[in-house]
């Protein structure tokens, strides 16, 4: 049951103390940012947006994976677009081992079906950078999948943890590698390689003169890059006549 002292930080839940938990989090709504951010997550309806703000989410969030999370996880309804933000949240928290830590992320992808639980998530998952290797070889699993929200969740993985130093060619050739007509993933790649492209500059415009990728992406990652401040004017001017 839920106390003043320790927030959410639950030994034990169940179907009556996640009721309660749901009451909770609809005191926490705010109307004005519920109209405000329904129109910026296209495809779920506004009467499944509550409305709370990323801090607080990330605060209650906090505090659930503190307490016995993988029972939260169980009853977690995924009704409501914040409760999946809050799954992705704990998940990126909660201390487990590798092998079921892959198992609960497979668990949690049919529930990533928009670009900020699925953004939210990616760069939440902290874990990443313990296992590092064998997780980049998980990620190809998720590039090769039929669902496009699968697909941009190994993209923004490898946006968020893999633009570095010994991955990063690896990173723009799985890049390439996507073809999808879907617009967040097309979105995804575009970001990524402009981000690619402020990191390491020359070795991302070597990759822009032979990529495959779609004019439409192509054009758009032009764009991303040369709107990022962290490109050089003299890079800017390249770009603009790159365009297709």
């Amino acid at each position: 049951m839920y106390n003043e002292e320790n927030d959410w930080k639950l030994e034990h839940w169940d179907e009556n103390t996640y009721r309660e938990f749901l009451e909770y989090l609809k005191g926490q709504a705010d109307s004005g940012y519920r109209e405000f951010h329904s129109g910026l997550v296209p495809g779920k309806e506004q009467e499944l947006i509550l409305g709370i703000r990323m801090p607080k989410l990330r605060e209650i969030g906090r505090e659930v994976a503190k307490g016995n999370w993988r029972e939260y996880l169980g009853e977690n309804t995924h009704r409501y677009y914040e409760e999946s933000m809050l799954h992705g949240i704990v998940l990126g928290l909660g201390r487990m081992g590798y092998e079921e830590w892959i198992s609960r992320i497979g668990e949690f992808l049919p529930y990533v079906d928009n670009w900020a639980v699925c953004d939210c998530f990616c760069s939440g998952l902290k874990q990443v950078k313990k296992n590092q290797e064998p997780f980049w070889q998980q990620i190809d699993t998720y590039l090769s999948s039929e669902e496009p929200w699968t697909i941009r969740v190994g993209l923004v993985l490898m946006l968020d943890h893999y633009l570095l130093d010994g991955y990063v060619e690896q990173v723009l050739e799985r890049c390439d590698r996507v073809c999808s007509p879907h617009y967040y993933v097309r979105m995804a790649q575009a970001w990524l390689v402009s981000t690619a492209y402020a990191k390491y500059p020359e070795l991302t415009h070597e990759y822009l003169l032979r990529c495959r990728l779609d004019d439409w992406t192509y054009n758009k990652a032009l764009q991303k890059a040369r709107e990022s401040y962290r490109v050089s004017a003299k890079r800017k001017e390249l770009l603009k006549q790159m365009k297709r």
